[in-house]
């Protein structure tokens, strides 16, 4: 049996309170700060099987949570081309601390989630949410979804190639570990590497915002991956 955790690391554009990272409002509130759609999408899944989702509260500019605690950009001075000023001038206890009390309580959730399905199911799919912006690379970026995975990892890869035939099935454009590497920084590759022979998988899905900002858009790609959820149980 495979259980299921579900987490969206770049749910939100918004700060803590009183916090001002010096970025104006319309890049607080562009791919540079969150994953548009993301958060729509995931609460479909978790509505739907009535389990948690973890959701990042605040801005990637503030903290990545889909960066490892000892990456240079898990408190980025610059976030997709935009400078993060107020970042430039964290000390180092600053900085330890943010993540400390940001970053870390959200990844030690996940990884109890996962951990914990892995015990009383034997197997878990670990699905992170995201969006891209294919206006960052038109040429290349031309596509519905993204399907990020380890092709090295037969649990994890067998579970992706039913995720993107269903998507396909679905009317969707599909690309594996498009735009991004599935092996690239992130929640789940350092989850994966901590679970050596374990059922594991972690998949990230990635949602072009030309579906996400089209009405019914999100509704579209939550209904198409539902049924592959189904199906893992």
């Amino acid at each position: 049996m495979t259980g299921l955790v579900l987490s969206c690391e770049h749910a939100s554009w918004t700060l803590p309170p009183g916090v001002d990272l010096g970025v104006a409002p319309d890049v607080l509130t562009s791919q540079a700060s969150w994953d548009h759609g993301a958060f729509e999408i995931a609460s479909v899944f978790a509505d739907a099987f009535g389990i948690a989702l973890h959701a990042g509260a605040f801005s990637r500019m503030f903290v990545d949570l889909n960066r490892p605690p000892e990456h240079p950009n898990v408190i980025p001075l610059v976030s997709y081309g935009a400078k993060v000023p107020a970042n430039e001038f964290l000390s180092t206890g600053d900085r330890a601390a943010r993540i400390a009390m940001f970053h870390a309580p959200y990844w030690d959730a996940v990884r109890r989630d996962v951990t914990a399905r892995l015990h009383d199911r034997g197997g878990v799919l670990h699905l992170s949410t995201h969006s891209f912006d294919p206006a960052l690379d038109p040429p290349n970026r031309k596509f519905d979804v993204g399907v990020l995975y380890d092709p090295a990892h037969a649990f994890e890869a067998e579970l992706a190639e039913r995720l993107m035939f269903q998507l396909r099935s679905a009317g969707l454009d599909v690309r594996a570990n498009q735009p991004y590497s599935g092996v690239g920084p992130a929640l789940c590759t350092e989850l994966r590497k901590s679970l050596p022979g374990k059922r594991y998988a972690g998949i990230e899905l990635e949602a072009s915002h030309a579906v996400t900002h089209t009405h019914g858009g999100c509704a579209r790609i939550a209904a198409a991956v539902l049924p592959f959820l189904e199906s893992i149980d």
